[in-house]
């Protein structure tokens, strides 16, 4: 087990639902639980085909949506389910914070500071709880992050997040911001700058 646990540590972890979950911690569960699996994974390829193997278990029945490069109308279920359509971002001179509309209970999930990872089950989150994803006194403090909740509704995992990463225009030190919506039918990767100002949030960010 601790090689199988070696090789998911140190494996890239990209791809669907990465702003979501930590797969790292997932699928280090799932070899711990399954001998067969443990012992199927002694390299780096291996650990990647569990993550998809994960991934596809997950979305099964559910449509995959990138809507990212489309200039049709906001998508009402991204609009519906994603709190962060409609979140208040507030700066000072230090600080970039973020709060959510609604009081909610869910499993929190931050990725930032390169290697930086946090999770935090059954997290109840109301107007009053701050997200803070900037502050110019912390190291790495304009690096790509992500911030996800999910939650079991009818046995299946649904969450939403809220991600800057790497722009697609292929220059260098660009920034976007991506929301994700995971429903009970849909897996959905849009562009958050279709509902809301993000100038903020990609402003001098290092990705």
């Amino acid at each position: 087990m601790t090689k199988a646990s070696n090789i998911i540590y140190y494996s890239k972890i990209s791809g669907d639902l990465t702003e979501l979950i930590d797969f790292r911690d997932l699928m280090t569960q799932r070899a711990l639980t399954d001998n067969k699996i443990s012992d199927r994974i002694v390299k780096e390829d291996d650990a990647t085909f569990l993550q998809k193997e994960i991934t596809k278990e997950i979305l099964n029945g559910r449509d995959k949506l990138n809507i990212c490069r489309s200039h049709e109308i906001i998508n009402a279920t991204t609009k519906q389910h994603n709190y962060f359509t409609t979140a208040k971002i507030t700066s000072s001179k230090l600080a970039l914070n973020i709060t959510l509309p609604h009081s909610i209970v869910a499993n929190y999930f931050l990725k930032a500071y390169r290697t930086t990872r946090l999770t935090i089950p059954n997290m109840h989150i109301s107007p009053e709880t701050i997200f803070e994803v900037k502050k110019i006194t912390q190291t790495y403090a304009f690096e790509k992050f992500s911030l996800g909740f999910t939650s079991i509704e009818n046995g299946r995992l649904v969450g939403f997040s809220l991600s800057v990463v790497p722009a697609t225009t292929g220059m260098k030190g660009q920034a976007q911001c991506l929301i994700t919506t995971l429903t009970h039918d849909s897996y959905i990767v849009d562009d958050g700058a279709k509902y809301f100002d993000v100038s903020s949030l990609i402003a001098n960010m290092s990705v």
